[in-house]
């Protein structure tokens, strides 16, 4: 009887993701989740004995779970080995703590840099549409803190990082995506916050979010490669002409990728810029790239 239990658990009822694009949200708290669910009419699928909710109109998931790293890997691992195929974006969203310094409560941010208190592992998402969210860097820390965090860069949570590297092994990095809110300045109020108080900083961003949603939707609607045959040539010509680091390149890759997804049809700019006589003179010249993919 046991084992005829355990089966019909992992008979989860995805025959409607089979051939659209699935976006699945996840959260950590259940007060982070409640109002995704409300907005989006989520239902509670049973046959995940963790919680996880489905739109089977809209073909939007959300799963929970749970404080802390250790449920991440096996439960988003279980939900997308139960959706049938690849064609599906992660979006986390959730609270953090934020530097007082340089966040205000209810701020939005889309993570750019994601560290871990406990890895020399970083994450660089690649973010490939135009958005209004301030872009920073995460550090995930291993329990809450509360002394004032002065020591960390901007926002502060403890899922983000196996978040993405569980995801990173899943989908392309450019469907995944990484929203958080300031909820507290990592001081004595973190232990105070309550559910009603993050569910309404999160109504208060909930068009916001949304907007960001629909947008990432549309590099996940893309079929064909992003990157043509000469757009690559045009990498490796500047790569070699100017005498980039691994890191530009990779770097560089992201801007042509931003540049393409807004501009089809035009070709990449001309590049006249002299060769790089020192560091300086290469590092000035990147900088000009970039700024010419941006225009």
């Amino acid at each position: 009887m046991e084992v005829q239990i355990q089966a019909e658990k992992k008979d989860h009822s995805f025959f409607f993701l089979l051939i659209n694009q699935i976006q699945c949200l996840i959260t950590a708290l259940k007060t982070e989740s409640d109002p995704f669910i409300q907005r989006f009419k989520l239902k509670r699928d049973h046959t995940f004995d963790f919680p996880c909710f489905i739109n089977q109109e809209t073909n939007i998931a959300l799963v929970g779970v749970g404080v802390g790293k250790k449920n991440i890997r096996s439960r988003i691992n279980d939900l997308y080995n139960s959706i049938g195929h690849d064609n599906v974006q992660f979006i986390n969203i959730g609270v953090a703590g934020g530097n007082e310094r340089r966040t205000k409560i209810g701020q939005l941010f889309l993570v750019n840099e994601i560290s871990d208190d406990s890895s020399t592992d970083k994450y660089y998402p690649d973010i490939l549409i135009d958005h209004v969210l301030i872009e920073g860097p995460i550090t995930t820390v291993n329990s809450p803190i509360d002394n004032g965090g002065n020591k960390y860069d901007l926002l502060v949570d403890m899922e983000a990082h196996e978040i993405f590297s569980v995801c990173s092994k899943l989908v392309p990095l450019h469907n995944i995506a990484i929203v958080k809110l300031v909820s507290d300045h990592m001081d004595v109020h973190v232990t105070k916050l309550d559910s009603n108080i993050i569910s309404s900083l999160i109504k208060t961003k909930m068009d916001k979010i949304i907007t960001f949603i629909e947008q990432f939707k549309l590099i996940g609607d893309m079929k064909s490669p992003l990157l043509s045959e000469v757009d690559m040539d045009w990498i490796t010509k500047n790569k070699d002409k100017y005498h980039m680091t691994a890191a530009q390149v990779d770097l560089l890759i992201n801007y042509v990728k931003g540049y393409r997804i807004n501009n089809m049809k035009r070709p990449l700019p001309v590049i006249n810029a002299e060769q790089p006589r020192s560091k300086l003179d290469q590092k000035n010249i990147f900088k000009y790239i970039r700024e010419e993919l941006k225009t």
